[in-house]
């Protein structure tokens, strides 16, 4: 989600933390936009925090004589399976039942309660904390499962773990995983925290980046409680007391099943789910710098008259064609001395698995420049244009035969068969397809929105990106509030790219 300093790398994990983590790294560069991952590559590939695994539990009775805790078990030398089991009652004799489906109505709506935080940490947002010198660049971050198929149907398993613990904490048993950390000079997540609540049918997710200890992280975890609404007030009070959204188990496994299904698939039609190629032809509103366009958003009703144009892109080596006010820390951490664009470590990873550890196979250096563009937004209609949102999304483009191909941003090159490297890493700012600088402040955040536009007015934007020089030859700009960068999207292709290649 600076993505919150943009620069995190996170292992496999399920879809909805994937999600998450989008989202994590849009709000940290400041960005107030939907995000869709429907590419291929990004959803199959994505890769998130280095992970640790601690599974608090709790523990509930079925029938008279199963009780469910999590436990976890070794899957080949760096695999770990996490799940929640059902536990024959010796005193009954009775074998253990299976884990019955809960109906939603019999799981109670919770409110979560963080009973201790560490010295200097704080929330940022909803479920979300970090310390306050490094905020929104680690922490923890929580999500929840709500066990509609019953307690004993969550399992998950973990890969490319480096070490793995048995644990217990406040009389929960649970586990500990650790993933490598394949950049040691960055916050990664690297750990990861589960704790089931059978008594209300939720299993948290909580992952912790490096920047919290590890002692640090059990506590928190362990000193995390969720009461049922009823207990904790009614729901209209219990919004102000943490009032836990979850994802439903089963939605969780239908997903699953989905991208399961379209990454194993050859079929066309499902693959064109996952749209990092079109066709030449899809690409027919591209638009040239100087050539305006409409910008409404018509499923909305939105911005009704409005259009833009890229009138200028600059290239510089440095950041002297920014504000210097509005210059954030990420961006003056990528300068030397001299004020110049440092170069960006590509990195070649070889991904680890059930069998092997992730691995750096390699490295090399590319230097990195900053592009910079006015956008001109004109209300041709006839009323007043209120709290105009604007994004400018910045995606590489190549042409591959009879299709355009994007560059997904998991990985700044594509292996070859004789590689021994899996994916490549970009360590610059350059990795990043949001607009990292933008002039114009506007909205209840005051950030990236026009407050007004007039009829007939016109209003100008400056964006800026960091990109590698290597790149320079197929950069493209969106300008869809929905996206449009890392996969083509439909709405983004109707409105048109912006071809600003150098």
């Amino acid at each position: 989600m600076g993505f919150e300093d943009l620069k995190y790398d996170f292992p496999k994990m399920p879809e909805e933390m994937r999600t998450m983590i989008e989202k994590e790294v849009n709000r940290q560069v400041k960005i107030e936009q939907p995000k869709f991952t429907n590419n291929k590559k990004t959803a199959g590939k994505v890769l998130a925090a280095s992970v640790a695994v601690v599974i608090l539990l709790g523990t509930t009775t079925f029938a008279g004589v199963s009780i469910y805790r999590l436990q976890s078990r070794q899957v080949a030398e760096h695999g770990v399976n996490v799940k929640i089991a059902d536990h024959t009652d010796q005193a009954s004799g009775t074998d253990a039942v299976s884990a019955e489906p809960v109906k939603l109505e019999d799981i109670p709506d919770v409110t979560m309660k963080v009973g201790y935080l560490p010295d200097g940490m704080v929330q940022t947002e909803e479920g979300k904390y970090s310390y306050e010198e490094a905020l929104n660049k680690g922490g923890v971050s929580i999500c929840f499962y709500r066990m509609d198929t019953g307690d004993g149907q969550f399992d998950m398993l973990h890969e490319d773990v480096l070490s793995s613990e048995d644990i217990s904490l406040n009389g929960n048993e649970g586990v500990y995983l650790e993933y490598p950390q394949l950049y040691k000079d960055e916050i990664m997540f690297n750990q990861r925290i589960y704790v089931a609540f059978t008594d209300v049918h939720y299993v948290m997710e909580m992952y912790a980046a490096s920047d919290v200890e590890k002692e640090e992280a059990l506590k928190i975890a362990e000193n995390i409680t969720l009461l049922p609404v009823e207990e904790s007030g009614s729901i209209a009070g219990a919004k102000d007391q943490g009032l836990v959204r979850a994802w439903n188990w089963s939605d969780y496994l239908e997903s699953k099943k989905e991208q399961d299904k379209l990454e194993e698939s050859d079929d066309e039609a499902l693959a064109a789910a996952y749209s990092s190629t079109v066709a030449k032809e899809a690409m027919q509103h591209t638009h040239a710098v100087g050539e305006s366009f409409s910008v409404e958003n018509k499923a909305a009703g939105e911005n009704k008259g409005l259009t833009a144009k890229v009138s200028r892109v600059q290239v510089s080596d440095d950041l002297s064609l920014l504000e210097p006010s509005l210059i954030d820390e990420d961006l003056k951490k990528e300068t030397d001395g001299n004020g110049r664009l440092r170069p960006a470590t590509i990195q070649y990873i070889k991904e680890g698995g059930l069998d092997a550890l992730s691995e750096v196979v390699k490295s090399r250096e590319v230097a990195q420049k900053l592009v910079y563009v006015t956008v001109e937004y004109t209300n041709t209609g006839s009323s007043e244009l209120k709290a105009v949102l604007f994004v400018g999304s910045l995606a590489r483009i190549v042409e591959d035969g009879a299709q355009m191909r994007m560059s997904s941003g998991w990985s700044y090159e594509e292996p070859s068969d004789a590689d021994e490297w899996t994916y490549a890493a970009n360590r610059g700012l350059s990795s990043f397809s949001d607009m990292m600088y933008y002039d114009v402040r506007g909205g209840e955040r005051n950030n990236n929105y026009i407050a007004a536009i007039q009829p007939g007015e016109t209003a100008a934007v400056h964006m800026a990106w960091i990109v590698t020089e290597e790149e320079l030859d197929r950069l493209y700009v969106s300008l869809d509030t929905y996206g449009g960068a890392g996969e083509f999207t439909d709405t983004a292709l109707d409105m048109g790219y912006v071809d600003i290649r150098q």
